[in-house]
């Protein structure tokens, strides 16, 4: 694993880490001890927060981030990261426990990316991970964060389309960290860098497949090609819904696809978050609708990206 990697995106990552004890869903007895063990891992996490690294730092300025200084939260700040910890089910805790070195908030107002995961070798070599967050999404809704996070996508031209994103009023923190915590389980196991998973949609890493590769969801900033035209809205979210991804953001590579698709099986069946995509006109009138988690290829997926992390936690129960 590279040593002090530096990732910054405008998404967010993951981590994860225990075994299958931990990694069963509530419901079951084993689900029930592991929520205990969880709990007692919460302060540790608290203890955890702290200013950005240094390299950090210096990778937002890096990327194009002016006026860039650590945050320092606020009393209703600690509340918000608190109840956003608290939300992450008892594994992925578990998981942070081991494999966090701190949590950062930045501000970085002119940033156009939401969270940095740097990875380094902890005292015996073990991989570790520090995570910082841009502040501003401290005070969002998830469905604010995710609207905001599409209309980057574009640009602004005579066609007067906008994108809304409707995915609940819980916090975006819970999303972020639950993204971010399976890049850092899927580093720490290895699952995507090396192919990924899913070659039914990757080639590599970061090459789609055939024919998502070639179609419109193949032609984003996501996929670190230009803005596009807001006219192209409708056209590009038909071809999603077309599509076995759970998100836009999803075809940034195979390690955002496995996040995302961690991320929002956790977001769907733990706090039954919806997600509606709209392409309305000037009026507001809507143009195209996309529910990605009402598709059965969708779906199919959320349960295959379970099935891979449970298998690859089984193989490697020392690492995690």
């Amino acid at each position: 694993m590279p040593k002090n990697l530096p990732s910054l995106r405008s998404g967010s990552g993951a981590l994860l880490t225990v075994g299958l004890l931990l990694l069963a869903w509530p419901g079951d007895g084993v689900a029930q001890v592991a929520a205990s063990v969880g709990n007692q891992t919460a302060s540790a996490l608290r203890a955890r927060i702290g200013p950005p690294h240094d390299e950090t730092i210096k990778a937002y300025v890096e990327a194009g981030a002016t006026d860039t200084r650590a945050h320092v939260l606020t009393d209703r700040e600690w509340k918000l990261v608190e109840s956003a910890i608290a939300d992450l089910p008892p594994h992925y805790r578990r998981v942070l426990e081991r494999r966090l070195g701190r949590l950062s908030f930045i501000d970085a107002p002119s940033s156009t990316g939401t969270a940095l995961t740097r990875a380094f070798d902890g005292p015996s070599g073990e991989p570790m991970f520090d995570i910082t967050i841009r502040s501003e999404v401290l005070d969002k809704s998830l469905s604010d964060f995710l609207t905001h996070k599409e209309a980057m996508v574009f640009s602004e031209d005579a066609s007067g389309y906008s994108v809304k994103v409707s995915a609940g009023q819980m916090s975006a923190l819970t999303y972020i960290l639950l993204h971010e915590t399976t890049h850092v389980i899927d580093r720490t196991l290895e699952i995507t860098m090396k192919g990924g998973p899913f070659k039914t949609v990757w080639t590599d890493y970061r090459s789609l497949a055939w024919p998502y590769a070639i179609d419109a969801i193949g032609h984003t900033p996501y996929r670190r090609e230009p803005k596009l035209p807001a006219s192209q809205a409708p056209a590009l979210y038909r071809a999603l819904g077309q599509a076995p991804f759970v998100s836009l953001y999803s075809t940034a590579s195979a390690g955002e696809d496995f996040a995302e698709l961690l991320a929002w099986r956790e977001l769907s069946t733990r706090f039954a978050a919806p997600l509606k995509i709209q392409v309305l006109d000037g009026r507001g009138v809507e143009v195209v609708s996309v529910e990605p988690l009402k598709s059965s290829a969708v779906r199919s997926r959320l349960e295959a990206a379970q099935a891979v992390l449970v298998r690859a936690s089984a193989a490697a129960p020392d690492r995690i």
